[in-house]
């Protein structure tokens, strides 16, 4: 079936076969390989998917309407046939399986995202700037310069530009990010800890923080971003403990995309803003 697979990298799949199909055992197949980074256990992973049902050609899921779906690499987790359809590829694929699952014989699409970011690194030689060191599952080290004032205003640098879509205004994200206090270096918030996910938000009219529209906003998914952000444009106003503070943001674009139409978009962004509030800010 891997002929029947159609449509570019970054966009949705078609399936064209002619139902009824029958698929006594399971089976994979690679649509194409991917050059991100490598899937390993323990790892991030986003997963685009698309399931029809081959006795009769409708859908089963398609997460390409709506947001990837996040999981652990873990085959506790994926359950053996995911996991063992995702082992020893890289984000960037495009994976095939066909198999019968309680009676329904399953065409399924996977394409696989990256859990970090994923792109040219761009130095930065600021001295005056916290420098971000990345462990081996990408997840950052900041270290704010000693002896140095923070800056009065919003600063952005792209440690990594990735080469997908550009995010828009408006647009729901899909981040991993760090969160540290410039005058002591403590973490205030990470994504990056055991048992957290990556974290969903609207970006725009300073959701969900001001210095995010400077630093997200026209920046391309898959790029890292460092974004210096003082009191006024992070926490300050607020009943955070860290309203006074400067605040260091390291965030890794994952996803991007416009879920609903603007206006519709509008009216929901407060109660939208209001649950991811609850997860991380």
């Amino acid at each position: 079936l891997v002929g029947a697979v159609s449509g570019e990298c970054g966009g949705v799949p078609t399936l064209t076969y002619t139902p009824p199909l029958t698929f006594p055992d399971r089976r994979s197949a690679v649509v194409w390989e991917g050059d991100g980074p490598a899937l390993t256990d323990g790892s991030t992973v986003l997963l685009d998917l698309l399931a029809q049902d081959a006795s009769d050609g409708s859908s089963v899921m398609n997460t390409h309407d709506t947001l990837p779906e996040v999981y652990t690499f873990d085959e506790t987790i994926l359950g053996p046939s995911l996991y063992d359809l995702l082992d020893g590829h890289r984000a960037g694929a495009r994976l095939l399986l066909t198999e019968t699952s309680n009676s329904t014989p399953l065409v399924l699409v996977v394409d696989v995202l990256a859990g970090r970011a994923a792109g040219e690194p761009v130095p930065n030689d600021d001295a005056a700037l916290p420098t971000v060191t990345l462990g081996t599952d990408g997840a950052p080290t900041v270290t704010v310069p000693q002896d140095t004032a923070p800056p009065g205003s919003v600063v952005v640098r792209t440690l990594v530009r990735g080469d997908r879509d550009q995010v828009t205004d408006g647009q729901t994200v899909i981040v991993q990010y760090t969160a540290v206090a410039w005058s002591t270096g403590e973490i205030i918030d990470t994504t990056w800890s055991r048992g957290r996910t990556p974290f969903v938000t609207l970006v725009g009219d300073s959701k969900p923080v001001a210095a995010w529209n400077q630093g997200l906003i026209e920046q391309r998914v898959g790029s890292q971003v460092l974004i210096v952000a003082p009191p006024s444009a992070a926490y300050g106003g607020t009943a955070s403990p860290w309203a006074d503070e400067t605040v260091v943001y390291v965030v890794d674009i994952l996803h991007a995309s416009t879920l609903v139409a603007p206006d519709a978009e509008k009216q929901d962004s407060d109660e939208a803003t209001d649950e991811s509030d609850d997860d991380s800010k």
